[in-house]
């Protein structure tokens, strides 16, 4: 993760044993400047958001081809925002609901993850660079 300054974190939130050697870890994410850091359970906030980014990283490694990202963009310009389901329709040359969670990992829309499961009348906007 990225925090609100700019530090790059690598984030290990483990469920039962500890990692054995934290100090290779350490130094394997310095050497890809990251800062590496355990996080406890009990920090994790566990409502919608953690449910919401479980089920978006399924699709990291999704590509959305040009045509469908140039397409979504141009549509949210003109609407402002879209509920999932209307963006979905918009999505022709993928599998829309992998396009839409790629594009939200990658910084390009953005959803609320907090206030309830994604879903059909989860708001998307656009975010500007």
């Amino acid at each position: 993760m990225t925090d609100t300054d700019g530090v790059r974190w690598m984030l290990d939130a483990f469920d039962r044993k500890r990692p054995a050697d934290v100090a290779a870890i350490t130094s394997a994410a310095a050497a890809l400047s990251y800062r590496y850091r355990i996080v406890d359970r009990s920090e994790i906030y566990d409502g919608f958001r953690l449910r919401n980014a479980s089920d978006l990283l399924r699709y990291a490694g999704h590509n959305v081809p040009l045509g469908d990202r140039v397409r979504l963009l141009s549509v949210l310009d003109e609407n402002g925002s879209l509920s999932f389901s209307e963006c979905l329709q918009v999505l022709r040359e993928t599998q829309p609901v992998a396009a839409l969670a790629s594009l939200i990992l990658q910084g390009i829309v953005e959803v609320e993850l907090d206030d309830a499961l994604i879903g059909p009348e989860t708001m998307v906007r656009r975010i500007r660079a």
